[in-house]
């Protein structure tokens, strides 16, 4: 499904949550083609990380009739299921850039 030319539409580099994560403020501090590293600030006195494996997903084009694009694809964000499985958290600065390098390093090209 994903060809060179497939338009792909990229996270924001910064958002407010909605959902289970209304008003939490996103930044993304890093990301390359397979990997992105999110600053998190849940309106607590900490922030935290996020650092996942980017994943595409049809975009919709029809939420009424669950209608999506053949052509167009998006990045999408973890949920709270996927952390732990392809998404993680860190209360570290160095250690979410570890786990966002060895993301990177790992994964051949």
């Amino acid at each position: 499904m994903k060809g060179k030319d497939t338009p792909i539409q990229i996270l924001d580099n910064k958002f407010v949550g909605r959902g289970e994560v209304k008003g939490f403020i996103f930044r993304k501090i890093k990301s390359t083609e397979l990997a992105s590293i999110y600053e998190v600030d849940s309106n607590t006195s900490r922030v935290h990380y996020e650092v996942f494996r980017n994943k595409l997903a049809p975009v919709c084009i029809d939420y009424k009739r669950w209608v999506y694009s053949k052509t167009e694809l998006k990045q999408i964000y973890p949920k709270a299921k996927d952390f732990g499985d392809w998404a993680w958290t860190y209360y570290s600065l160095v250690k979410a850039m570890r786990k966002f390098k060895m993301l990177n390093d790992d994964n051949p090209k």
